[in-house]
């Protein structure tokens, strides 16, 4: 079997129909979130107009419709560099290739005019 490319990925921003598909993959990097407060902030997310502050990019295999990834993003500002896109929580969970998603994810901000430029180090508690 071939291996996926991020040619076999379409990544776009997520809509109201991907909310309850994406539980399980945003339960994977945050495993007590519950369903009342995903719905809650999801919906939120899914109803902001074009070019909010806060997102949801979603993966899925083309002729796919279940997701296989997702990204979450802000924009913030910094002194320094002014606008900033922070991109946390890359998802991707796909049996026969999860770099390609993550790879198609992290592709799609770099169209955007967006490049890695900066590192977090976080510790858990």
């Amino acid at each position: 079997m071939n291996a996926m490319t991020m040619a076999d990925v379409l990544v776009e921003p997520m809509t109201v129909g991907d909310i309850r598909p994406l539980f399980p993959l945003m339960r994977a990097v945050q495993p007590d979130l519950t369903l009342s407060a995903w719905l809650t902030y999801s919906r939120r997310v899914a109803r902001a107009k074009l070019g909010a502050r806060v997102g949801i990019m979603v993966a899925r295999r083309r002729g796919h419709s279940l997701p296989c990834g997702a990204v979450h993003y802000r924009l913030d500002s910094n002194l320094r560099y002014g606008q900033l896109l922070t991109a946390e929580h890359f998802i991707a969970i796909d049996l026969l290739d999860p770099h390609a998603v993550l790879a198609a994810l992290f592709d799609r901000l770099c169209v955007a005019g967006h490049r890695l430029d900066g590192m977090t180090l976080t510790k858990n508690f």
